[in-house]
């Protein structure tokens, strides 16, 4: 494990036990194991969903022949947010729920897609018709016979 990641996955335990056990203190445990669960119920229907609208999507882009890319990333948060909202915890399902608000995602969604295709910008086509015009005004090119 690299440095950072050592110390960031305890830290977010901790963080993710600290605030469940907050919580719990305020609602007390009872409903706290019930928000918990509904967390997973709610992970698993999204996940359910996913898996049943990832193959629609999929195919409505090839057959309309849009982009790949922004769909299966939509599709890859929308997992990730299931699985998310699977781990229990109120911090895993703080970030799942943002990242299941549909702005947020197309946000999202365009910033990775400009990060992992930097060349798609480049290899733009403008095609077009063209023809020489002899300006006796401008230099003329030697040519060679």
């Amino acid at each position: 494990m690299t440095g950072g990641l050592r110390f960031a996955l305890p830290a977010y335990l901790l963080l993710e036990t600290f605030v469940t056990l907050r919580i719990a203190a305020s609602l007390g445990v009872g409903r706290t194991l019930l928000l918990l669960l509904l967390g997973v119920v709610a992970g698993i229907t999204v996940l359910r969903r996913e898996q049943l609208s990832i193959l629609t999507r999929l195919r409505h882009t090839a057959a309309s022949a849009e982009p790949v890319l922004p769909g299966l990333l939509d599709g890859a948060m929308r997992v990730v947010a299931a699985i998310l909202l699977i781990l229990p915890g109120f911090i895993s399902d703080a970030v799942a729920l943002a990242l299941l608000v549909p702005w947020l995602r197309r946000r999202l969604v365009g910033h990775f897609s400009a990060a992992f295709s930097p060349g798609a910008a480049a290899s733009v086509v403008i095609e077009g018709d063209y023809r020489r015009v002899d300006d006796p005004g401008l230099p003329q090119a030697k040519r060679e016979h």
